[in-house]
Order: structure tokens, then sequence, then C-alpha cells
């Protein structure tokens, strides 16, 4: 009796192991599955790496002092319409006005490059999993793309701002209103100035007119910097995918 007593005790102190064991072992193997991330959650965390890395790149580059002015893709040059007056404004004087405009729109846009990382992480936050996958299967310059349909609007409405007040504070508007009030001082000065204007502006001659609005001239050119050296880390990791210090970005970069 004693025997069967013992006997009836082991099988059931095995059965409730027996049932732990097959419990913890269920713990353990969904545990592991929650755990393990499937292919798309890594390209996805691979592809938000790269954004940062693309963002911390541009705007270690475009933001240290002179950032804009000693980079030469990302340069802001006078634009297209002062540039053709440009000669004729040096010829008379004009060197120290224009070389400081030039020095003033390029460090607006320096100033306002490390304040554009807060909306760059925001919409790398944003980035859904099927953004991930056509980033990782398109072209060098995805990265850049994605920021420029998610972000352009609040970069935008960021910069401009910051770069009023920094032209302001450098200048660049005294500056700038001297060359187009000189413009407009000697076309005043023109008889029939409509009909003549309008008569140049046929044969093409408007292009030398300089414009009226400096302040969204810089702000596109601040954002297209950044893009620039974005696209420009981009393909950097295309190409270079196993030299890179992510282990997430070699695995995923280096499997396509």
């Amino acid at each position: 009796m004693r025997l069967y007593i013992a006997m009836a005790a082991l099988m059931m102190l095995t059965d409730v192991q027996a049932g732990w064991q097959d419990i913890l072992g269920d713990v353990i193997e969904k545990t592991t599955k929650s755990e393990t991330p499937s292919a798309d959650s890594l390209q996805s965390d691979a592809i938000r790496a790269a954004l940062e890395q693309g963002v911390g790149y541009a705007v270690n580059i475009l933001g240290k002092k002179n950032g804009y002015l000693n980079d030469a893709k990302a340069k802001i040059v006078l634009p297209e319409n002062l540039s053709t007056m440009e000669t004729l404004v040096r010829k008379s004087g004009g060197n120290e006005m224009l070389d400081e405009l030039v020095l003033a729109m390029n460090n607006a846009a320096t100033q306002a490059a490390p304040q554009t990382v807060e909306i760059f992480f925001s919409a790398i936050k944003k980035m859904t999993i099927a953004d991930a996958q056509k980033i990782l299967k398109s072209s060098d310059n995805a990265l850049s793309e994605y920021f420029k349909k998610s972000s352009y609007g609040e970069l935008e409405s960021m910069i401009k701002p910051i770069v009023t007040k920094m032209m302001d504070e450098n200048k660049v508007s005294y500056y700038y209103k001297q060359v187009r009030n000189t413009y407009e001082e000697n076309s005043e000065a023109i008889p029939y100035k409509d009909s003549v204007l309008s008569m140049g502006k046929s044969f093409g001659l408007d292009a030398y007119v300089p414009p009226k609005e400096l302040d969204t001239y810089v702000t596109e050119k601040a954002i297209d910097g950044l893009f620039m050296k974005i696209a420009d880390e981009e393909k950097s990791i295309r190409d270079n995918p196993m030299v890179q210090k992510s282990q997430l970005i070699r695995d995923v970069f280096g499997s396509i």
C-alpha cells in the first residue's frame, strides 16, 4: 500500500513537473519568437539608422563654421539674376558689398542647419515599413527624396525665419537692398521705363534684374545643401556598406 502511494505521488510530481516544463517551454518559445526581429523590421531599423547617419553627416558638415561657404557643392552663390550683373557691380567698386552678401547668405544657412535635426528625426520616426522597403530598393538619393516628400514644408517654415533673422543681423538685407535700390534708381531714369523694360523682357534681359525676394532663395538653397549631403552619405553607405560602423547597416545594405 505504501509502495502504491509512493508511486502515485511520484507520478503526480512527474506530471506536475512535466506540466511546468511544457508551460515554461511555451513561454521561452513565445519570448524567443517575439524577440527575434523579422526581416522587414531589420530593414526598417537599418533604413532609420542610415537616415540618422545621413542627417548627422549633413548637419556636422554644414552646421560648423563656414560649413556652407567652404563646401564647393553646397555653397550658396549669388542668385542667377544678380550673378549676371556681378561683373558690372564689381567693376563699379562693389567687391566688398557682394562678398559680404555671399558670406552672410552662407552664414545664415549654417546657423539654421543644426536646428533641422528635430524635424528630420520626427520624419524618421514616422517612416513605415513600406517606406523603408521602397528606400532600400531605390537609387542613391532615396533617403533625401523621402525627406523632401515628408518634411520639405516643415523645413522651409522652420528655416526661413532663422535665415531672415540672421540675414538682418549680418546686414544682408542692407547690402542686397543697396544693389536692388541701385537698379531701381537707374531704371527710374530710363525714359518710357515700362515700355523699355517690357521690350527688354521679350529679349530675355529680365534675367539681369535682381530678384526682390532673397530670403526664399537662401532658404531653398540651405535645404538643397542638406539634401545634397544626405544623398552623398547614402551613396557612401550603398557603395561601401561593409565599412560602416553600424552592424545593422552592414548586414542589411551589404545583402542588397
